[in-house]
């Protein structure tokens, strides 16, 4: 159960994240290959499973997001990225299905790490 300082960081969040893709300011990591059941698939065929044919698609599926869906506030442990070691896990429905997305914020703006089905 996420607290009230929780939720109001993680509306903080949403809205500088809704700022940053209004200002075109945000990209999707799509060069990974991610392990989903011991089975490697790339980030595009992940996004093509849940029914999204273009990376750019991602951001009004973000947008629509809410504190409500944010299950987790956490530390990046992947330090090899120049990210942010603060990421915002969420868990939304799109096309019948459970969508793990994993949100960060630096210096080049919204970053989506993690756009897959939840498994």
């Amino acid at each position: 159960m996420l607290s009230t300082l929780d939720i109001d960081a993680i509306n903080t969040f949403l809205k500088i994240c809704k700022k940053e893709i209004k200002n075109k300011n945000c990209h999707f990591v799509g060069y990974r290959a991610i392990n989903i059941n011991g089975k490697k698939i790339s980030a595009k065929q992940a996004l093509i499973d849940i029914g999204i044919m273009k990376y750019q698609d991602i951001w009004k599926y973000i947008l629509e997001l809410e504190a409500d869906d944010c299950i987790k506030v956490d530390r990046d442990r992947d330090y090899s990225r120049d990210m942010n070691s603060e990421v915002y896990i969420f868990r939304k429905m799109i096309n019948s299905k459970i969508v793990y997305i994993k949100l960060t914020i630096n210096d080049r703006g919204l970053i989506c790490i993690s756009f897959h089905e939840s498994y």
